[in-house]
């Protein structure tokens, strides 16, 4: 998911381990050469611990939030963010003091010092994706200036549309690129699992380390407090690796008309939430902008935020989520877990139907879990389904295993390997949406790829869809609580610069819009502006595993 953000200064400045400058990890430590040698390659120079830190030390995140961010984002050396996962009031980053790595021009100098000795290298190019975006564009500028400060490094940016960039990091096609990470439900491991073993950047950047993978596996087994500990040990360990670095945690400021409301800014899941929204206009439509198109509505394959946004408006799972973060019921009238917490069973509502008329059903929820699951599938978010009985022995054992049944039409068994108490949350998460099997099937290869490849069950229905363009959304009138859904219509407009975007805003043609740095001081005093905090983070995704993959 892609965000941005702001923070107040660093309280310390980290310095490299003595293990570090050494060069002694089992995560990478180079080919061992002494010496200059010339030009390296990317995948020689990223291989190497210290080059990672390097990069991750050079940058100024304080600088990038207040230059070039503006917005709310704050600096963030951990990839869990702040004020995401509580337990007893107690903050679980608050087991991350010092973990991660700082802004430390001279530590960096160091550190990349000790990687051209132990590579034996002179130069390197490097080439650093981000979004096409004008904010990604400023964001690359000042990335590929921060690092200039490393001798012999060349950046070359190439900013590319969202699909094309998530294309391309999707396969480890890169060296090293702007990414971020938005909470998917309130637990640590919604962020860290992406590091495990399977895992979406883990995959993309090589990442394995076996201690971080047995504190991980040994975290989920404990209750929450011992468990949030053991997490934090693995996290300290994934960071000081360096394979992702990150930058800052996301805010956002907006301009907002005074004749909208009842949009709900989530903390996790899809950024927005609009089934309660209105406008205090008599045609009830709503008009939007996003700086990147839907890469698809496949939700077995869907991976970031703006697909997540627009199945979150056109589709419903098991729970949803209200105005006040609330869980409550959604195609499920109600549920129950066992006494253990390991068996759950979902009693579905007999009014929730598809776009096509026909009911949804528990066998649709089934069939959903289990092709994402499915190794043919190839998506990279089955590994959310890992506390599900038999989802981590599909490839060995085929999808009959998995603890997902439905027991008949209208109820639903899901068999746990262990407790889990956000359970209800998760399930109002996307991955976990039904799908039709026999529509599925109907579409073959173009299903999600177009408006009419999809069926839909929520509060609207995509009904246009011009790529790089516009999509619009229809109220669905078959939602079984449509008659609590106020909005007529949302169009949304692909819009890849701000100044356009705010232009568009002032002429009246969009009710919301997103601000970056040129443009906060000009608003902040206007009765329109507003700001909104996420548990996102924005990062470096360095790929350290690169040439082990060819």
């Amino acid at each position: 998911m892609f965000l941005k953000r702001k923070i107040t200064v660093m309280a310390t400045v980290a310095l490299l381990s003595s293990s570090l400058l050494a060069g002694c990890s089992s995560s990478g430590g180079g080919t061992g050469s002494s010496g200059g040698g010339g030009a390296a390659t990317a995948e020689e120079v990223l291989a190497n611990k210290n080059a990672r830190a390097a990069l991750s030390m050079a940058i100024d995140k304080q600088a990038l939030c207040d230059v070039i961010l503006n917005n709310g984002s704050i600096p963030s050396n951990t990839y869990t963010p702040k004020k995401l996962a509580l337990n007893e009031g107690k903050d679980y980053t608050d087991l991350l003091k010092d973990a991660g790595y700082s802004y430390n021009e001279e530590a960096a100098k160091e550190a990349w010092a000790k990687a051209k000795e132990e590579v034996g290298f002179d130069t390197v190019e490097l080439e650093f994706l981000t979004f096409d975006h004008d904010s990604g564009k400023r964001t690359g500028e000042f990335v590929q200036g921060e690092l200039a400060d490393l001798e012999g490094l060349t950046v070359k940016v190439t900013n590319l549309p969202f699909k094309q960039k998530l294309a391309r990091e999707t396969k480890g096609d890169f060296d090293f690129s702007f990414t971020g990470w938005g909470a998917d439900y309130p637990d640590p491991l919604t962020f860290l699992s992406t590091m495990q073993k399977g895992g979406q950047y883990a995959n993309q950047v090589g990442y394995a380390n076996e201690d971080f993978n047995k504190l991980m596996a040994e975290a989920k087994k404990l209750p929450t407090a011992d468990g949030y500990k053991k997490y934090a040990e693995a996290e300290k360990i994934m960071l000081e690796d360096a394979y992702l670095a990150p930058l800052f945690q996301k805010g956002a400021s907006y301009l907002e008309k005074d004749y909208v409301s009842g949009i709900v800014n989530n903390t996790w899941g899809a950024d927005f939430t609009y089934t309660y929204a209105d406008v205090n206009k008599p045609e009830k439509v709503l008009n939007l902008a996003t700086s990147s198109d839907i890469p698809t509505l496949d939700i077995s394959k869907a991976t970031d935020q703006s697909s997540f946004q627009t199945v979150n408006s056109t589709m419903e799972g098991l729970t949803r989520i209200d105005e006040k973060g609330n869980v409550k019921p959604g195609v499920a009238e109600k549920w129950q877990a066992s006494e253990d917490g390991l068996t759950w069973t979902f009693n579905l509502r007999k009014n929730s139907t598809w776009s096509d008329g026909t009911p949804v059903t528990a066998k649709d929820f089934e069939y959903s879990w289990k092709r994402t699951l499915n190794p043919e599938t190839a998506s990279e978010y089955a590994y959310i389904m890992d506390d599900i009985v038999g989802a981590t022995d599909v490839a060995d054992k085929g999808v009959d295993g998995v603890g997902v049944k439905a027991l008949d039409d209208y109820t639903l068994e899901v068999k746990l390997n262990r407790p889990v108490p956000y359970f209800p949350q998760l399930m109002s998460f996307q991955v976990f949406y039904p799908q039709s099997q026999a529509f599925v099937e109907k579409c073959g290869e173009k299903y999600g790829t177009k408006a009419e490849y999809q069926l839909y069950n929520g509060p609207f229905t995509l009904t246009s869809w011009k790529m790089e363009d516009q999509f619009s959304m229809d109220k669905n009138p078959n939602y079984w609580d449509a008659e609590n859904v106020k909005l007529n219509k949302i169009n949304t407009k692909v819009v890849k610069e701000t100044g356009a975007e705010v232009n568009l805003y002032n002429d009246g043609q969009i009710d919301r819009a997103a601000l970056t740095s040129d443009y906060v001081d000009k608003y902040k005093d206007s009765k329109d502006f507003k700001t909104r905090e996420s548990a996102s983070t924005f990062m470096l995704q360095i790929n350290g595993g690169k040439g082990a993959k060819k």
